[in-house]
């Protein structure tokens, strides 16, 4: 009597939560995940120089080697996505952030990592983490965005300017920006390429040794909402899904990397920044969270004096 007792405690448990489940999902408002569970540690793409990571075929036949994220993502060759670059707290801690060079004197990534922090060690040039020829700096001067907040994450850039000019090569090269002509754009149905040395398992901590990029999505914030409300998601921020439906994606490890896609002209630029996802549920299919560039170009011009074309 006492086992049928508790076994009918556990049925109207689970009946319970499966009532609670079916009202989240046939709910447009409702939101599936705590803003406090958002990754902080997200999010570098990067692209290619090679045209065929935004070609349907590309997807096709990658898709057998893609068993679900950016963590069984395809390896980068050298030179293929020259503007990324690794963030390290110090020369000898893990892997902090991505983020992307936008001239010889200023690279772009998430205000949230370099928050809080006197300085930040990088990594150019490469795409084994562990490559004793990649260019390293430390720099000191981080410019994040007056209206950041670490709690929402919205307004999530900051620029580092570097400490010596960067000299350009094969292998390291700046990426162009959205320009303002795309301001009215929601790149809703675009094709973006993300990439990373984030991790590869929500439950093996390991950072990927490689390089790893894989496509995604662009979809409607609506969507977006349901899964991290909106006071999350607002007009600045954009998302993006795996393609196809897959789970292909950024984890924890990516943030501040480039959300890549082609322009009008077939041109290469970025887009977004990586900025979050939903903690420890990267292999999920769930949407990624991105900076809305084109929100933030006379941020980036005042701050830089680039003029942005």
């Amino acid at each position: 009597m006492f086992f049928f007792f508790d076994n009918l405690k556990l049925r109207m448990k689970i009946f319970i939560f499966c009532l609670l489940l079916r009202a989240v999902l046939s709910d447009p408002n409702s939101q599936l995940v705590d803003r406090g569970k958002l990754h902080k540690r997200i999010a570098h793409d990067s692209a290619v120089t090679n045209p065929s990571v935004f070609s349907k075929k590309s997807a096709e036949n990658e898709i057998g080697k893609w068993q679900s994220r950016i963590v069984s993502g395809t390896p980068a060759v050298s030179g293929q996505l020259p503007w990324q670059v690794i963030l390290k707290k110090d020369e000898f801690d893990d892997l902090l952030c991505g983020g992307s060079i936008m001239n010889e004197c200023w690279v772009l990534t998430a205000a949230h990592c370099t928050h809080s922090l006197s300085s930040i060690f990088l990594m150019f040039g490469i795409v084994l983490i562990d490559d004793f020829r990649a260019v390293t700096m430390i720099a000191t001067e981080f410019h994040e965005h007056p209206n950041y907040d670490p709690e929402t994450l919205h307004n999530d850039v900051s620029l580092i300017r570097l400490p010596k000019i960067l000299n350009y090569s094969n292998t390291i090269k700046p990426i162009p920006l959205v320009t303002s002509a795309y301001a009215s754009s929601s790149f809703i149905g675009h094709v973006g390429v993300v990439a990373g040395f984030g991790l590869t398992d929500d439950e093996y901590l390991d950072y990927s040794k490689v390089l790893l990029w894989a496509q995604v999505e662009i979809i409607d914030n609506s969507e977006c909402m349901r899964v991290y409300g909106d006071n999350v998601v607002i007009d600045s921020v954009m998302c993006a899904r795996g393609r196809n439906n897959s789970n292909q994606g950024i984890c924890s490890g990516d943030s501040g990397g480039p959300l890549l896609a082609r322009g009008n002209n077939n041109e290469i630029m970025q887009i977004g920044i990586n900025s979050f996802i939903a903690e420890d549920r990267c292999t999920e299919g769930l949407p990624s969270g991105f900076v809305r560039l084109t929100s933030f170009l006379t941020f980036i011009t005042n701050t830089t004096g680039m003029k942005i074309k």
